[in-house]
């Protein structure tokens, strides 16, 4: 291991679909939110040194976790199962929890390199208020949509429209202030121009783009599961939101937005 990416976003960013498109490449060994697993359960924290970070990482790099190499999801066939790799160079962990973590890794880690998929707002909230599988089951939407209180349960949770905010103006942020290590893209760019946008990513951080990613953009985007765990989606389907979200809620969130750094993100 010679490289450490961290790749974030909000829950419903689609941050499990490019987690994928990386590990496609030969060169990258991907971990599912190491914190939140059973292996590494809150082992680090605004306080952990830089020589705690690293060490993790390696420990990370080497761990055999069910959920951190998600193979219940590989067993149900929502995420392909790549050929094991025996020493890929880079490492890249996957987590949409944790955000308040991320200025600090940057200034411990210097090596260390984030992209950030911002997702259209509207899209991500409905897409979490809408999933049976992330919203709890009795509570109202209405009620929800914003604060996200229902579905913290622990640390590192964000979620919610105010969390949206918070953690996209904190990463517009870093993207100022470590311009060649933090890097944002948006979902939606990436779904209508994968390749492109793909192998803008790659060249950035040093990867070479091969046929077994091209490979599997190809794939993911051939078929729409209706499993919202699964990475295979047609970019056909990403305004469908507009059909289901309750207008109440997409006009607050336009309203809000309106005439700020956020509002670039509701371009469609």
């Amino acid at each position: 291991m010679d490289q450490i990416l961290w790749l974030t976003g909000m829950p419903r960013s689609g941050t499990t679909w490019i987690s994928q498109i990386f590990a496609s490449s030969p060169d990258v060994r991907v971990k599912f939110c190491p914190l939140f697993s059973y292996s590494f359960k809150n082992a680090l924290d605004e306080k952990s040194t830089a020589k705690e970070w690293r060490d993790f990482f390696s420990k990370v790099y080497v761990t055999e976790d069910d959920y951190m190499d998600q193979h219940h999801l590989r067993r149900q066939g929502l995420v392909p199962d790549f050929p094991e790799k025996a020493n890929p160079r880079t490492l890249l962990i996957k987590s949409n929890r944790f955000h308040n973590l991320t200025e600090s890794i940057l200034e411990k880690c210097q090596d260390l390199i984030f992209i950030s998929i911002i997702r259209h707002p509207c899209a991500a909230i409905n897409s979490w208020i809408t999933n049976p599988l992330e919203f709890p089951q009795g509570q109202d939407p209405k009620q929800q949509w914003r604060s996200g209180s229902c579905r913290k349960t622990g640390p590192g949770e964000f979620w919610g429209f105010e969390d949206w905010k918070r953690v996209s103006t904190l990463h517009l942020r870093l993207a100022r202030d470590f311009p060649n290590r933090f890097l944002i893209r948006r979902y939606e760019r990436l779904m209508r121009s994968p390749l492109e946008s793909s192998q803008e990513i790659f060249d950035k951080v040093s990867l070479k783009m091969t046929d077994s990613t091209k490979d599997f953009i190809a794939a993911s985007q051939s078929r729409h599961d209706t499993s919202r765990r699964s990475v295979y989606k047609s970019p056909s389907k990403l305004d469908d939101w507009k059909d289901t979200m309750d207008p109440s809620i997409s006009s607050q969130i336009y309203e809000e937005l309106k005439g700020t750094d956020l509002a670039a993100f509701l371009e469609q």
